[in-house]
């Protein structure tokens, strides 16, 4: 996997997992997966996502020759549908795309590609340490955007003991940060879809993750983040919703006068689809 660039930026940084070879963070682990999955030869995989792990398991499924099906929600994305589409994978759109993709493994002996259940898929996340401490040995805070926590699991296998990790989740579906940052006002429309997941395996372990690490965990107002990706854009930074929910927490953390350091870095997640 090749280095992704950390772009600095004013007085902070950007981790731009966005321009991974399909566009996001999941290219870190869906290829240590898929090598797992050989060793145990497993013919085929499944698994179910709202869009950017499919297009991942897409991707590299095609290149090793595994058979994949992919569990999607109705809400899935348009775009994202449109990039699915391009590969010669089953697509099964269903109301419960999860527990329907478990069912799918358990019966069809296919390797489930569940990044929350998948301990491999923590060493593909931590080699995204393994570059940020190699790029910037300085860095005292990360930000990282929050679905099922996989990723941040990932990143604080190999992080320094001194760098806070700083959470950050939409105030539409705010499973772990509202235990932190409980004064925002409940929304319904949730614009980062990519950060959907309701039921969260490693909730008490990335609570503790950040606890331990005397960082803190967001929640954000959609307009907070749309507020930031405008600004991104304003400085040629084109990344998806989830990325500037990340900034956005950034921008929380400096206006609450939170201890970040002199080298924060922000994740940007995936790119604009």
């Amino acid at each position: 996997m090749t280095n992704t660039p950390l772009v600095k930026l004013d007085n902070f940084y950007l981790k731009r997992e966005d321009q991974n070879p399909t566009g996001s963070a999941k290219d870190r682990a869906i290829p240590v997966q898929i090598e797992n999955l050989k060793k145990q030869s497993f013919k085929t995989a499944v698994i179910s996502s709202t869009g950017n792990a499919a297009i991942s398991a897409a991707h590299f499924c095609a290149q090793n020759n595994i058979l994949l099906t992919i569990f999607l929600s109705p809400q899935v994305s348009k775009n994202k549908l449109s990039l699915l589409k391009k590969y010669d994978h089953e697509i099964i759109i269903s109301q419960k795309p999860i527990s329907e993709s478990i069912k799918f493994s358990k019966l069809n002996h296919a390797y489930l590609l569940r990044q929350s259940t998948d301990s491999t898929a923590l060493i593909g996340y931590s080699q995204i340490t393994t570059e940020l401490v190699s790029q910037l040995p300085e860095i005292t805070s990360i930000f990282i955007p929050l679905g099922s926590g996989t990723t941040l699991l990932g990143i604080s296998q190999k992080l320094p003991k001194n760098v806070k990790i700083f959470g950050a989740q939409s105030s539409v579906n705010p499973t772990i940060s509202k235990l932190f940052d409980s004064q925002f006002e409940p929304e319904n429309r949730l614009i980062t879809d990519a950060l959907s997941v309701k039921f969260l395996p490693n909730k008490n372990k990335i609570i503790k993750t950040i606890k331990d690490s005397n960082g803190f965990c967001f929640t954000l107002q959609n307009r907070a983040i749309v507020d930031t990706d405008a600004f991104l854009q304003s400085k040629n930074i084109s990344t998806s919703l989830e990325g500037a929910l990340s900034f956005a927490a950034y921008q929380k953390a400096l206006k609450n006068n939170y201890q970040i350091g002199n080298y924060p870095v922000i994740l940007l997640t995936g790119t604009k689809r």
